[in-house]
């Protein structure tokens, strides 16, 4: 029961270690280039939710202070 456990084990991590070596890994340029990218989308995202979130949050302020 065991070395057939054992069997199934080795088998898998040899075929994981196959499927490893066909993996198209990104140079480290691309790689960059690729984050360099998402920091920027993410930076102008929080900008553009903090440009409206602002006005519209001190509109709903003086509604609720001032009854509408």
């Amino acid at each position: 029961m065991k070395s057939k456990a054992f069997q199934s084990f080795k088998k898998f991590f040899l075929e994981v270690e196959a499927e490893m070596k066909k993996v198209s890994w990104t140079t480290r340029k691309e790689l960059i280039a690729s984050t360099s990218v998402v920091v920027v989308a993410t930076l102008l995202i929080a900008l553009f939710i903090f440009l409206v979130d602002t006005p519209l949050s001190r509109l709903i302020g003086l509604i609720l202070k001032y009854g509408a």
